[in-house]
């Protein structure tokens, strides 16, 4: 995204969000994801702990006025590969639809957060491309990114290819699982890496997990269905659920889902 000062993008949300009503008969049911990253991309490959997924999307509240929600998601390693989002992993939940200020704290979206607001109105332009035409997304669901684990070269003798994906593409492509592993290598600062879903049973031994933007979209639209339902489940090794958050307001106006206690929002 081209960089544009903080008051330029205060203008976009005066624009885009100041005169919207906060009562509107029904949530969009789409959400729009995007990311972030802490530091440098190389070849296309970040370390997950320093990527943040961030998505999108109309919430209906308990007082029958809505919220756009724009919340951020970090990814933890697990035995089995990757969880994206939950409680533990959240790192900002906000309102859109509240005017950014800069410093501020809670709901309120932080001025000063440029590429943070320069992400929201992006992701919200997208949401409204699609909003009257939902059909084009009905069947999509949330893309993440493809994930890589890295092994060092004491121990890429050990590894080896396993798995349900590992499988259905050795019989699409009718190779062997251990030529399709081959095929796959690659290599990234000194770690040999593997996709991930063919590798996670060797987690112990792997010393990084990284997720490939190299053909991840910058952010795209997908079918919500029904809150929390749209936004959890599984993709390959990986499990995510962007609804679950532990800055969710404790009081006033609540979702119509169980919400966590607020807490101070992760620097993004």
């Amino acid at each position: 995204m081209t960089a544009i000062s903080q008051s330029s993008l205060l203008a976009h949300w005066r624009h885009r969000f100041g005169g919207r009503r906060r009562n509107r008969a029904q949530p969009r049911p789409l959400a729009a994801l995007g990311y972030l990253v802490n530091g440098a991309v190389m070849d296309g490959l970040v370390e997950i702990e320093n990527l943040v997924l961030v998505v999108l999307y109309d919430e209906a509240m308990d007082s029958g006025r809505w919220a756009l929600r724009l919340a951020g998601f970090g990814g933890v390693r697990m035995p089995w590969g990757v969880k994206w989002g939950g409680p533990d992993q959240s790192k900002f939940y906000k309102d859109l639809l509240l005017r950014p200020v800069a410093g501020t704290h809670g709901l309120r979206l932080d001025a000063s957060r440029i590429r943070l607001l320069q992400l929201a109105v992006q992701l919200d332009r997208q949401l409204q491309r699609y909003s009257g035409r939902p059909w084009l997304v009905r069947r999509q669901r949330p893309q993440l990114p493809r994930l890589w684990a890295g092994f060092r070269a004491s121990v890429v003798a050990e590894v080896t290819g396993d798995g349900p994906e590992l499988a259905s593409e050795a019989r699409r492509t009718g190779k062997a699982a251990s030529r399709l592993l081959e095929e796959a290598r690659r290599m990234h600062e000194g770690l040999t890496l593997y996709p991930l879903p063919w590798v996670s049973h060797h987690e112990a031994i792997a010393s990084a997990v990284f997720a490939d933007l190299g053909s991840y979209p910058r952010s795209h639209v997908f079918s919500l269905g029904s809150l929390p339902e749209g936004l959890q489940g599984f993709q390959g090794a990986a499990e995510f659920d962007f609804f679950s958050s532990r800055f969710r307001p404790s009081t006033g106006s609540r979702p119509k889902a169980n919400a966590d206690q607020l807490a101070m929002p992760v620097a993004v």
